[in-house]
């Protein structure tokens, strides 16, 4: 089936083209034309003064109407233009003529000139214009860049405050954990020490505070594993350059500068990081879209990976997202990956092993028409210097 809209028949007519406004005449120009007429005029009254009929025949008056009509069109026009009008008609024709194209000569040399000098200030606001344009994108990158660094310090001190917290916490309920279990073993002894003698409402009452202490306890301790994790998710992630172990923040500021390279660049540095830092891509973990979770393929290889690593190297785990979606939410969906792989190597590793986890958001590096080829964590190993 066409795209075309079927005809009902009714032709409408066009419209009528507005006309042309017309262009204004330059005024060499008019001038040229001006005294090309003059001169035919000149020339024929000549002419007719020869070899035509009597000089005061009406033919000859309305030549000499005519060229006085010229004349003072024309000198009209010369004074517009700063210039000297030319005075009766004595003198001879030829020495007319010749100033008049001196004339002309001059007005088409300053138009020349004006032409230049308007095409000269023209390239020259240009290039201000460009310059200015440029330095608007410079400030505004500024401002981007700005306004990244502060986000940056705030998440680094929020997260400062948060492990103080937690340390403190932590700190707090190991007391107190330490404190019921004397309590429990006191009340052991006890109700040990009264043995059959004690009462049965006292020895329920033992029985009661020391379940009750018991209960506390194992509440307290499990407070204190899930603060210890935290404690250990929070230095196992680094949420800024700040925060990274020393051997990888050379690495992270090479792979943060990657972006938006060709793909032969990316190659290239990514061999040479190999010879410059030790660092090299151990194995790469794809996620599903909008996915941290690890498949049990994945876990399988991260458990066998740890015992390809020797002593005193780093494993440095970088989580990427793809560019659809929120900027935001993709940004915490690379830490989330990132610290997943790094979590389940923190379990299974040795150690004299390091691991840590930093992320880099959202990316079109790894393949800027398949968006879930984007979606990967990348294990480096930095060798031990």
């Amino acid at each position: 089936m066409s795209d075309e809209t079927p005809s009902n028949g009714n032709h409408e007519p066009a419209p009528e083209s507005a006309p042309s406004s017309k262009s204004s005449m330059p005024p060499a120009v008019a001038l040229g034309f001006v005294i090309i007429a003059l001169l035919g005029v000149i020339i024929v009254m000549n002419l007719r003064s020869r070899f035509g009929p009597p000089a005061d025949s009406e033919e000859i008056r309305a030549l000499k109407a005519e060229v006085s009509a010229a004349q003072a069109d024309l000198n009209a026009r010369r004074v517009s233009m700063g210039l000297r009008p030319i005075e009766g008609t004595a003198e001879p024709v030829e020495e007319v003529a010749a100033r008049m194209k001196k004339d002309a000569d001059t007005m088409v040399a300053l138009a020349t000139t004006l032409q230049s000098t308007i095409t000269e200030k023209e390239a020259q606001i240009s290039a201000k214009t460009a310059e200015l344009l440029q330095s608007e994108q410079n400030r505004q990158a500024l401002v981007a860049e700005l306004e990244k660094l502060r986000q940056q310090l705030g998440n680094a001190l929020i997260t400062s405050s948060q492990l103080d917290l937690l340390r403190s916490e932590n700190d707090t309920l190991k007391a107190q954990r330490d404190a019921l279990s004397s309590e429990i073993a006191k009340l052991r002894a006890e109700l040990a020490a009264k043995g059959e003698g004690v009462a049965k409402e006292e020895y329920d009452e033992l029985q009661r505070r020391i379940e009750e202490a018991l209960r506390a306890k194992d509440f307290f301790e499990a407070r204190v594993k899930e603060l210890e994790a935290q404690l250990a998710k929070a230095n196992l992630f680094a949420s800024s350059e700040n925060e990274l172990l020393p051997a990888a923040v050379e690495l992270f500021r090479s792979l943060r500068k990657l972006e938006g390279k060709a793909d032969s660049e990316i190659s290239t540095a990514y061999s040479s990081l190999g010879v410059s830092l030790g660092a090299n891509v151990l194995h790469t973990l794809n996620f599903a879209t909008g996915s941290a979770g690890l498949t049990p393929a994945d876990e399988e290889r991260i458990r066998s990976l740890v015992a390809e690593i020797p002593d005193g190297d780093l494993l440095f785990v970088v989580g990427y997202a793809s560019e659809t979606g929120n900027v935001d939410n993709n940004r915490t969906l690379s830490s989330d990956r990132a610290t997943a792989v790094a979590q389940l190597f923190s379990t299974v590793k040795r150690p004299t092993q390091f691991v840590q986890a930093v992320y880099l958001g959202q990316t079109d590096r790894f393949s800027s028409r398949i968006p879930e080829r984007n979606q990967i964590v990348e294990v480096w190993r930095i060798r031990k210097k």
